[in-house]
């Protein structure tokens, strides 16, 4: 239903209890690469890093209800609809500012390890389309808005391979991201297809001209050469919000209620996760901690 006026959003929070906070601390496991951005899950802290565990070249979908680690949003609430009410993050490290904090909505991901890393060609990815269902993996129906990356699950041995990630659109028509270059020995969670170099895209893969969303992973391409070792996802995600971090140990806080764009929709079974862009190469041991406030009505 949503929010009539701030009158019926204190009522909601303050007499119906229909609110809370949530949040996440991360601890970065190596040092972040300058120009690039990290995936937060598979960092140490609460929630407890995530693996993303699956098997090889199979979407595995990702809700509130995934058996790794997640953020609690109060569950389900139809018919009520849930949103954003502020959000704050801070960084604390030697190195790395300013940063960029990302809330994503992680729809699903597609595991690649072993050869399927190690070894050049075309990794077919089997998976369901996106659709506009009940089902909780149907959350962006027909996966309007949804956008893709590839990050290190784990370590990136050397090699830094040309990257082609084929998909169908909102429609089920096929395209191709842009080429990208890989990262050679890139640190675990890096965003393989984000830097400052050349043939780099922060943070997500760029679409075909036209195209509002992405309802298919269909496959992956190691061209050229291929990464000498290490585990890679693509990511399936929807992008909610960006908050600024301009220094060490600076706190900060956006409203969601008063500014606009205001109160991003979190839809039942959202997989709360988050991106985070340093300028410089973040130093291993800095600590991330990001909050935010949701209602619903």
């Amino acid at each position: 239903m949503g929010f009539a006026s701030q009158d019926a959003l204190i009522n909601a929070i303050t007499t119906d209890g229909k609110g809370d906070m949530a949040y996440t601390s991360k601890t970065l496991g190596a040092a972040g690469i300058a120009g690039a951005w990290t995936l937060l899950g598979p960092q140490a802290g609460t929630p407890q890093l995530s693996v993303y565990t699956g098997t090889d070249l199979n979407f595995v979908p990702t809700d509130d209800t995934w058996a790794e680690d997640k953020i609690y949003t109060g569950g389900d609430v139809s018919p009520d609809t849930k949103h954003f009410l502020s959000g704050g993050a801070s960084v604390v490290a030697a190195a790395g500012a300013p940063w960029f904090i990302m809330a994503v909505d992680m729809v699903g991901f597609v595991p690649l390890t072993t050869t399927n890393v190690s070894t050049t060609g075309t990794k077919a990815v089997t998976m369901t389309a996106i659709g506009s269902s009940a089902a909780k993996v149907d959350r962006y129906p027909n996966g309007q808005g949804l956008r893709m990356f590839v990050a290190a699950d784990t370590a990136m041995g050397a090699n830094a391979p040309t990257c082609i990630v084929n998909y169908l659109d909102t429609g089920g028509a096929a395209g191709a991201t842009t080429t990208f270059t890989s990262t050679a020995s890139a640190t675990i969670g890096n965003v393989l297809n984000t830097g400052a170099a050349a043939n780099k895209y922060n943070p997500f893969l760029p679409l075909a001209n036209g195209d509002t969303g992405v309802s298919d992973i269909v496959s992956l391409v190691w061209a050229g050469t291929a990464h000498a070792s290490g585990t890679v996802i693509i990511g399936l995600c929807k992008p909610l919000w960006t908050i600024p971090v301009p220094a060490t140990g600076i706190y900060t806080k956006v409203d969601f209620v008063n500014a606009l764009p205001s109160m991003r929709k979190i839809p039942d079974g959202a997989n709360i996760q988050f991106l985070m862009f340093q300028t410089g190469a973040t130093t291993s041991g800095g600590s991330v901690f990001v909050d935010f406030d949701y209602g619903y009505n």
